[in-house]
């Protein structure tokens, strides 16, 4: 496996915003092999629920045991299948928060659909930022890492100036941001 998955602090922050936000439904976009999940899950109340989607199933079934090792599965359903189908399918305002972490080209089109199933007041984070990782680890190649970077800027222009959105950058290895859904917009 790559080592690509968000850095100690990072999960700290997850799982003390999942709590601080005590949201009823959570998804997590982009698994891996579920060290994100488990944070997010220790951040749950005893009837809330996350959903975690992974486009790989191998990844995905080393998630479940993980999860499992972990004392977690129970709050998890963990979904094999593509991130955007998946936020198409959710009810417009049915989730308190989104954690973004997949196909990092993909953010920008992620964004609406993010912002459409967030509940108001709910939270939408982002991983990887600052946009100045080794995103080569996950997709190869000095061209694919120039597509990404550009995809990760591109998407905190587009979150920073989203109406009835409020973001701000939170330092860890790779940054994440942070938007929060307003009651309305402005």
């Amino acid at each position: 496996m790559p080592t690509i998955q968000i850095d100690d602090n990072a999960g700290r922050i997850l799982q003390l915003l999942t709590a601080l936000r005590k949201p009823s439904q959570v998804v997590e976009l982009g698994t891996l092999f579920g060290y994100s999940t488990i944070y997010l899950a220790r951040g749950l109340r005893e009837d809330a629920r996350l959903t975690t989607v992974e486009i790989d199933p191998g990844r995905a079934e080393l998630a479940r045991r993980n999860l499992e090792r972990a004392g977690v599965s129970h709050r998890v359903e963990v979904v094999v299948g593509d991130a955007l189908e998946y936020l198409s399918s959710l009810e417009s305002e049915s989730v308190g928060m989104i954690f973004l972490d997949a196909d990092k080209r993909s953010y920008v089109r992620y964004l609406r659909e993010c912002a459409r199933a967030l509940e108001p007041g709910g939270l939408l984070v982002a991983d990887d930022a600052f946009a100045d990782g080794d995103y080569g680890r996950e997709h190869g190649g000095e061209t694919e890492q120039a597509e990404e970077r550009r995809a990760i800027l591109e998407y905190g222009r587009a979150v920073t100036r989203a109406r009835g959105l409020l973001s701000a950058f939170v330092a860890t290895d790779t940054g994440l941001l942070v938007s929060l859904k307003l009651e309305h917009d402005g």
